[in-house]
């Protein structure tokens, strides 16, 4: 079922993330809706991968608030295990169970997590295996697999915990031009169904999927708006200067 568009799913307040003495994330605020494919750009070093961490909490805020779904997961009193449950997250690396058949993977969450019946965590593991186009390969390695084949059972994998957000960190930055047009097409065609945040550092990948867009800069986020704004009319010039390659 599609998300409702335009209701906040997540709501960032001011957050900050420091790194001992070193400011990482600096005030952020944004709100990401359902249904937004949202990309998140900005040079190496400029908090991005941080920032999508820490909408799980795999990186804990120094301050500031996240509230997914009206629920403030930055509380103490969260159990954020339960709230992770609603939050895929895929990786640049695929950190896949090298031990285990891909059917395996992608089946275990669902069991292991959410106490899913063996049979039926592999019914669904074996029907997102062929939403991804891997139908025929469940009872392969990863080992036999190609990198492209690996990131789409990863993606698989976060889809079988069925998750309202998506998040993917830099999912392409590893594979050939044929495979990332593959999972390209991939992230695209969840638009439907799930609000998903990319980071990356291709420009064209972010103009393509996304419909938001925004740009964070040493620790700012700079800009955030429609990604044709953002990409033809930026209204900061170093989200200008960066997207035209005359940052530095």
């Amino acid at each position: 079922m599609s998300p409702a568009k335009g209701e906040k799913l997540i709501e960032v307040k001011g957050l900050e993330k420091h790194f001992k003495h070193v400011e990482v994330l600096r005030g952020i605020n944004i709100d990401i809706c359902k249904g937004d494919v949202v990309a998140v750009i900005g040079p190496s070093g400029s908090g991005k991968s941080t920032f999508l961490r820490c909408l799980n909490l795999l990186e804990e805020p120094t301050g500031g608030q996240i509230v997914f779904e009206g629920v403030d997961i930055t509380s103490k009193e969260t159990k954020i295990d339960q709230m992770r449950q609603k939050i895929g997250m895929v990786f640049q690396q695929f950190n896949l169970f090298t031990n285990m058949t891909v059917l395996d993977n992608v089946s275990a969450g669902p069991v292991l997590v959410k106490g899913m019946k063996k049979d039926e965590a592999r019914k669904l593991a074996q029907s997102l295996l062929e939403r991804v186009g891997l139908g025929d390969r469940g009872g392969a390695y990863p080992i036999q697999l190609s990198g492209g084949q690996q990131q789409r059972v990863a993606i698989a994998r976060a889809l079988a915990m069925q998750p309202d957000v998506m998040l993917f960190d830099e999912p392409t930055s590893a594979l050939d031009p044929a495979s990332t047009m593959r999972i390209e097409e991939l992230m695209a065609s969840l638009k439907e169904s799930y609000t998903v945040v990319i980071v990356t550092h291709n420009m064209q990948q972010a103009a393509r999927i996304s419909d938001k867009c925004a740009f964070f800069l040493v620790g700012d986020l700079i800009e955030f708006g429609e990604t044709e704004q953002v990409f033809s009319m930026p209204k900061d010039k170093r989200t200008e200067d960066y997207i035209t390659g005359r940052f530095g």
